[in-house]
């Protein structure tokens, strides 16, 4: 089988539910990043949004200002709210894969939850490279 590297997995799923991005294919292993960007709901400010890597909680922030954009960046896991999409001015309003590596192997999960109200939108990629093993 071939090595893979770039985009391992994306969700958009922006409605109130687990999601899972990524699933480490059995035989294989992965050295990956998350990027992410979330708008909270166009209605209140109750949308709650949470990372998980093999469940546990890597990003979390709850309640979301109203249409506000939460994400990811150079410098960390969590920028924002911002009233406005990252501009990519700097580093802090540049959306783009945060930081930390995760080194996963078969069935380890990348997953996103979104409580509260739906999201205005979401995406979500894991981003890196996935081996044979």
């Amino acid at each position: 089988m071939a090595d893979k590297i770039g985009v391992l997995g994306e969700a958009s799923t922006a409605s109130a539910a687990t999601t899972t991005v990524y699933t480490v294919p059995s035989g294989k292993a992965a050295k990956c990043q998350i990027i992410y960007l979330i708008q909270g709901s166009t209605s209140d400010a109750t949308t709650d949004f949470k990372i998980l890597v093999n469940g546990i909680t890597v990003m979390d922030h709850s309640n979301i200002t109203q249409s506000n954009y939460l994400f990811s960046s150079p410098n960390a896991m969590k920028e924002g709210p911002l009233s406005t999409l990252p501009t990519g001015v700097d580093g802090d309003t540049t959306c783009a894969p945060a930081p930390p590596i995760y080194y996963l192997s078969a069935a380890d999960t990348v997953t996103y939850t979104i409580g509260g109200s739906t999201g205005g939108s979401c995406l979500v990629q894991v981003v890196g490279v996935e081996i044979d093993v």
